[in-house]
């Protein structure tokens, strides 16, 4: 048996019991927690594949290009390097095209975003079938939390190969593919920190993971 068959029949299995319109919304009350797996790069995966018969190096390579793309339109910006460095932490940022991000002509020069500090990777149900996804991850220097890009918080501590427990739904990109506008210094300061900053720009809160 394959391990995409294996992935499959697990997927199928959390949702055994959701028909209809349950199923449709499986992500929302049918869901059912997973182990998310935390890594700073690809070759972290790799080396994780190895020795974990649920991983293959295709699913590192998918997990991981899922994250780049997000990152490159959906992480976090600043008016200023100083500001992306205040809440991320010295020698992480720069402007988006020097980290992997995609260039904003409306807000060129007065934009910087951090690398891509790290990802989580998990698996996904599309079209019936349960395929690896990942999403990048950035630290919050003041607190020392991971979040990301819409300011979830995950309970990552940064230790490649780490696992914590949630959702599929955690696992989800921003819709939208618009470049957000550079935070300024008063609305990070008025929310308290990147994080809520974020939470409270997209809508979205700190919920989707377990304990």
């Amino acid at each position: 048996m394959t391990q995409t068959r294996k992935r499959s029949r697990s997927a199928r299995a959390a949702l055994k019991g959701c028909s209809g319109a349950a199923f449709v919304l499986a992500l929302a009350g049918c869901e059912q927690e997973q182990d998310l797996t935390f890594f700073e790069t690809k070759e972290q995966c790799y080396r994780g594949a190895v020795v974990s018969a649920q991983l293959s190096e295709a699913d590192c390579d998918e997990a991981f290009a899922e994250a780049v793309a997000e990152h490159a339109v959906a992480a976090p910006r600043y008016e200023s390097l100083e500001l992306c460095e205040e809440e991320h932490g010295a020698g992480v940022c720069g402007r988006p095209e020097q980290v992997g991000g995609e260039t904003d002509p409306q807000h060129a020069g007065v934009s910087f975003m951090p690398f891509m500090m790290g990802y989580m990777m998990g698996s996904m149900l599309s079209g019936g079938q349960s395929h690896a996804a990942g999403r990048p991850l950035y630290r919050e220097a003041r607190s020392g939390g991971w979040f990301t890009t819409n300011g979830t918080r995950t309970g990552f501590s940064g230790r490649p190969g780490a696992v914590t427990r949630g959702f599929a739904s955690t696992l989800a990109a921003p819709r939208t593919t618009a470049i957000a506008a550079p935070m300024t210094r008063a609305t990070v300061t008025q929310a308290g920190g990147f994080g809520a900053a974020r939470s409270a720009a997209t809508g979205r809160g700190f919920g989707g993971f377990g304990g």
